[in-house]
């Protein structure tokens, strides 16, 4: 009970000195609120990126391996001059790699490869250097891709080559100025296309704009103006496992059937990269600890600075309440009664920047959550983690000036 009217009476007095040093009170407040609100954008918005990544990624799901040319792995041991002379993977290693293949471990396989600087025109517009994505095989099982209006590849089309195409949300919007081209013809570099799909709006996520911006054809047709195997051409061998199976057992079967299939010698390197989305999830772990790390630090300044801050104001306030403090100790007011007062009031005043620095955040946020297309995750560990950080800088800028005004001689500081 005691203990509940120490904090009580702490509180009372608290809000009384306050209210009376509005201004002083809210110049403290600044500080915090700087510090604050510093550190929670930077998690928040790192978090916010990763969680954007991530829901992304699972779309997919983790049992998918892309036979590439380059490794996603980057960093200063990265042999790009070696990666450089591998071979581009082909239709007919796609073809072998699909038959030969144990079905008990693979799900899907596709085919695809990219290549860009290409002329899309539609009887109302015009749009220059588009990447066009040529597939084959199961590739929108593997991808998932939802589409706005329209439909995927037949196999029909797939087989013959027709000259169909599936574009993405922004060339429709920039070709057909917001009207459904679904069924309508545009020319690809001259050749004229039938629009049989168009994909739906994929925003800023993984590979979100590109995805937006390109124009998918299937391989036998996009063959009219690039091989996979050409300059600037980007192909991919699409794998995808069943939900059960071991990735390593995966990886193994199709590294042994790629090293057939090329006449790799038993001690000879691989020329070829096996990715897995893992990767990118071992790679976002690393990448977003050190933006955490680099967070803090920031954080860590600005909240010296207002920590400073805070402790100069506590220090002011005792010497302005000497009298009053002496006052409170000849009335019988004990040690720990003068230490809770100051030290609530530091306390609080962190406490308050940091819910004006969270508020601050979640405005700027839903701001530009509604102007852009990134959509901005809050977390309430992370709010929970600014005040908790608030609450500490309160304490320890306001310790020293509480263990200052308690221990003070009553009968000198009625004198003052």
């Amino acid at each position: 009970m005691n203990f509940i009217l120490l904090i009580r009476e702490s509180v009372a007095i608290t809000f009384r000195f306050l209210r009376a040093n509005k201004l002083r009170s809210f110049l403290s407040i600044i500080g915090i609120t700087i510090g604050i609100s510093c550190i929670v954008a930077i998690f928040t918005a790192t978090y916010s990126l990763e969680k954007n990544i991530r829901n992304n990624v699972d779309k997919l799901g983790d049992k998918i391996i892309y036979i590439q040319k380059w490794p996603w792995s980057f960093g200063k041991n990265y042999q790009w001059w070696e990666y450089m002379n591998r071979p581009q993977c082909n239709v007919k290693e796609y073809q072998i790699l699909s038959k030969n293949v144990n079905p008990s471990l693979v799900k899907n396989t596709a085919f695809s490869f990219e290549f860009g600087k290409n002329t899309i025109e539609s009887n109302q517009s015009k749009l220059n250097d588009v990447k066009i994505q040529a597939v084959m095989g199961d590739f929108f099982e593997i991808n998932q891709w939802e589409l706005f209006s329209g439909r995927a590849f037949s196999d029909f089309e797939i087989k013959t080559g027709k000259n169909t195409a599936i574009i993405g949300y922004n060339v429709a919007l920039n070709l057909f100025q917001g009207q459904n081209p679904r069924g309508k013809s545009i020319k690809i570099n001259g050749t004229k296309v039938t629009i049989i799909g168009i994909l739906d709006y994929q925003g800023s996520s993984i590979g979100g704009p590109q995805y937006d911006d390109i124009v998918i054809l299937n391989q036998k047709f996009a063959q009219r103006f690039a091989k996979a195997t050409s300059s600037g051409s980007s192909s991919s061998i699409i794998i995808k496992g069943h939900e059960n199976i071991n990735m390593n057992a995966l990886s193994s079967e199709i590294t042994r059937i790629m090293r057939s299939i090329r006449k790799i010698k038993p001690k000879d390197k691989d020329n070829f990269a096996i990715n897995k989305l893992t990767m990118v999830s071992d790679s976002l772990n690393q990448t977003f600890g050190m933006i955490d790390i680099a967070a803090g630090i920031i954080g860590f300044f600005s909240l010296l600075v207002g920590g400073f801050g805070i402790a100069n104001i506590m220090f002011v306030s005792v010497k302005e309440r000497t009298s009053i403090i002496g006052l409170q100790k000849a009335l019988g007011s004990k040690r720990k009664f003068i230490l809770a007062q100051f030290l609530f009031e530091s306390v609080f005043l962190c406490i308050i920047g940091a819910i004006i620095g969270i508020i601050l955040v979640i405005t700027v946020g839903l701001v530009v959550s509604y102007l852009t297309s990134f959509t901005l995750f809050f977390s309430a560990s992370i709010f929970a983690f600014g005040i908790s950080i608030a609450i500490f800088i309160g304490i320890i800028a306001g310790i020293s000036p509480a263990i200052m005004a308690s221990k003070m001689d009553p009968v000198v500081a009625l004198r003052k």
